[in-house]
């Protein structure tokens, strides 16, 4: 059984990071040279470095992107995961993976602006970086054998306060987050902004089994770092096994 933490948040490239802290290094060298090979598709690099905050220890991901403020419609996000699919050599299930990943926030999106899936245009998650997010978790679902695993999560921390957006400022959750949180076990803090991003929730709810508020002892472990920081210190996730068992909250 894998168990993910997020009671410090959850991104998408904080749960990719992860899932390559977690890997041994054979597998990171199969996701580097996969994402490179799609990386060269879309005018981009990815970067994959050890970071330390506070006592925690893990892995950043970072996209390094030729045009980071592009938008794409909800059609452009799909065909371009559908590219990023054949890059990666993705396995059919980890597609249908990254294809529901995408749906499920643009259903949210279309909902929390009360229009048509169509018309949906996405900004932060629509650009190259944040559709490569959606498309290297499948990788890392083909590499780890995450869907074929029982998968149990911690409740999700989403922060609070407020964030801005393409859409100017909005309070935290975002409409689009709280659309996507819908049947999960979350709590607000216990940082101010925004801990738990679209992208993010939208994995792991395609991913889990179960949430449960206490979980076990890790024993084996990866971390993903975002790149923002709340109280002084990064976002992060862990992604852990663990020879004890969890406590149901």
């Amino acid at each position: 059984m894998l168990y993910v933490d997020m009671t410090r948040g959850i991104s998408g490239d904080m749960f990719v990071a992860a899932c390559c802290s977690f890997m041994d290094e054979g597998m990171r060298a199969e996701f580097m040279r996969k994402t490179d090979s799609a990386c060269r598709e879309f005018g981009c690099s990815v970067a994959l470095s050890d970071v330390e905050s506070g006592s925690t220890c893990g892995k950043l991901l970072e996209w390094k992107c030729e045009n980071r403020a592009a938008a794409r419609s909800a059609d452009e996000a799909e065909g371009f995961l559908e590219q990023a699919a054949e890059r990666m050599a993705l396995s059919t299930d980890a597609r249908r993976f990254t294809i529901r990943i995408i749906g499920d926030i643009i259903a949210a999106e279309a909902k929390a602006h009360g229009i048509e899936k169509e018309e949906v245009h996405l900004h932060e998650i629509g650009r190259t970086g944040g559709l490569m997010n959606v498309a290297s978790a499948g990788l890392c679902c083909d590499i780890l054998g995450l869907g074929g695993r029982s998968i149990v999560g911690s409740y999700i921390s989403v922060g609070e306060g407020g964030v801005e957006t393409a859409h100017g400022h909005l309070n935290v959750p975002t409409p689009a987050s709280s659309e996507l949180l819908a049947g999960l076990r979350f709590r607000f803090g216990p940082c101010e902004g925004e801990m738990a991003t679209p992208t993010g929730i939208a994995i792991v709810r395609n991913l889990l089994s179960q949430q449960q508020d206490v979980l076990p002892k890790a024993s084996r472990k990866g971390v993903g770092f975002g790149s923002r920081s709340f109280d002084g210190e990064r976002g992060f996730v862990m992604l852990f096994e663990s020879d004890q068992t969890g406590e149901e909250g």
